[in-house]
């Protein structure tokens, strides 16, 4: 039953990487590589968090933001798109709402008069922040990461260096 349910969590970051691949006029011919992209991404990030293996919210959205980032690369230069168009609304399901939530809430809380639970507040908030903090940065280093390595050699349709060849 946890597979059934890792399969339609990664249908629903495939469509709502659709969705942002739409509001960011995404080109047609990319769609369905961001969709594809966007159900790998996350099928591996929740199927690391399953409790048979064990993987916390950080590290599960690194190797959800490595897999985005590789198939990314490796589907852009294949269609001479840049990386960039599949990568970015495909990873943006894996932003960690729900911390951030939190972490906003306990700021108002704590800006109100303080009371007994003051000190409760604030570690709930430091958690929720600093977890909001952690993994954004790994969605940014496993985003990042395959793109430095293979240092992109299309832009578009040409090749970096070939306007600069006298001819």
């Amino acid at each position: 039953m946890e597979l059934l349910e890792v399969i339609f969590k990664g249908l629903a970051c495939s469509v709502a990487a659709f969705g942002f691949a739409i509001l960011f006029n995404a080109p047609r011919q990319s769609l369905w590589m961001v969709l594809l992209v966007g159900f790998l991404g996350g099928v591996v990030k929740f199927g690391l968090m399953l409790p048979e293996i064990g993987g916390r919210i950080v590290l599960s959205t690194f190797v959800a933001g490595l897999a985005i980032g590789f198939m990314g690369v490796f589907l852009g230069n294949w269609k001479k798109l840049i990386p960039m168009m599949i990568t970015i609304p495909s990873v943006i399901p894996l932003v960690p709402g729900a911390f951030a939530y939190k972490a906003m809430l306990g700021l108002m809380a704590l800006a109100q008069t303080p009371d007994d639970k003051y000190g409760e507040i604030v570690n709930r908030t430091l958690y929720n922040g600093t977890m909001t903090l952690f993994v954004l940065l790994s969605i940014t280093l496993g985003v990042t990461i395959p793109l430095v390595l293979f240092k992109l050699e299309f832009v578009g349709k040409f090749k970096v260096g070939s306007a600069w060849k006298k001819g």
